[in-house]
């Protein structure tokens, strides 16, 4: 894994172990939060309800981000630049600090499986053309080499429902990636140890190990950030590419994961409920969908819902053939013995 570990942490920061304890940042090194959501970020396995995965305004968003050290501000949203365009579209002088991102979801083509993949450095041409690939990881990975942008694969396992399929996938797919997502703020603390490992045995492109809050609520924005020598955001691009960098911060646990789940459900029913909007039918579908499901986020099922997918992603993580330096190029041919 190229990250370079010349830690950039401030010392007023907590810090766990290894590589991301606290010490001095280097006086030339500029910090962001590679996953930051907004409320441009919509809930796609909730459509009926319309609710949105996120609240935080964009301008909310870069305000917390900029208060909590961050240098620039990068917004990743799920499948759009809409939030980063509608916040500099209201701020044009704030274009320096702001690095359009996008986290798209692609699938692995005839299969149910899915990544997550931020792009970094998007504008409304090149949102158009990767939205076309979206239904092929691989198409849409190619075009990403092709153009020689900055893109990251997010918490590596968090899409997947069994170890076998975890590996023969991210087999395939790991070696054409410059850089993945190390520390994730939502994810076990587990899991970063783990990957490490796991890149540390794909030799074939070295990819740089960087990290980011994933938050989707003010709380979470700027947990983890990534630090790299930079004068503009241009730069600090090219030495993320480069593997000079380094991961600040930690994952904030499960307690907090489920106390921003909550966070979420109750700014949806309070929007939902408090603010007046015309009765059209869409609304009506809305109000009887979400008081239907009521009952339920009462009793618990979100939180429930939570643990099962964190338990999932730890056993995937802990018990995988991670610890072993796998032979990327060579497994992939072979690893679909993993899956029947």
């Amino acid at each position: 894994m190229r990250a370079c570990r010349l830690p950039p942490m401030q010392s007023d920061d907590r810090r766990g172990a290894d590589s991301h304890e606290a010490t001095e940042t280097p006086a030339a090194w500029k910090r962001a939060d590679l996953h930051l959501h907004t409320s441009f970020s919509g809930w796609r396995s909730l459509g009926l309800i319309d609710a949105q995965d996120c609240y935080v305004t964009p301008d909310k968003g870069f305000a917390i981000a900029r208060a909590r050290g961050m240098d620039y501000v990068c917004f990743t949203d799920h499948n759009t630049i809409n939030g980063a365009l509608d916040f500099l579209s209201r701020h044009p002088e704030h274009e320096p600090r702001v690095i359009i991102g996008e986290e798209i979801e692609a699938r692995f083509p005839k299969s149910k499986h899915w990544v997550h993949i931020n792009v970094f450095g998007v504008d409304e041409a090149l949102h158009a053309d990767l939205a076309r690939l979206r239904d092929n990881c691989h198409d849409l990975i190619a075009e990403l080499r092709r153009r020689n942008l900055l893109f990251v694969l997010n918490h590596p396992f968090q899409s997947f429902r069994s170890i076998g399929a975890a590996h023969r996938r991210l087999a395939e797919i790991l070696p054409q990636f410059p850089a993945v997502e190390v520390c994730n703020g939502t994810s076990p603390r587990s899991h970063m140890p783990v990957i490490e490992t796991m890149l540390r045995g794909n030799p074939s492109e070295r990819a740089v190990g960087v990290g980011g809050s994933d938050a989707h609520t003010g709380a979470g924005i700027a947990s983890v950030h990534t630090a790299a020598p930079a004068t503009t955001k241009a730069e600090y691009l090219d030495s993320l590419r480069s593997g000079m960098c380094t991961i600040g911060g930690l994952p904030r646990g499960f307690g907090a994961l489920v106390r921003d789940v909550y966070l979420i459900v109750g700014q949806y029913y309070a929007r939902l409920y408090g603010r007046p909007a015309p009765m059209t039918a869409r609304r009506v579908k809305n109000l009887v969908a979400a008081t239907a499901l009521l009952p339920a986020t009462l009793m618990g099922v979100p939180a429930a819902l939570t643990a099962v997918q964190v338990a999932r992603q730890e056993w995937i993580a802990r018990f995988g053939p991670w610890t072993r330096r796998a032979p990327w190029r060579e497994g992939a041919r072979t690893l679909t013995e993993l899956d029947g």
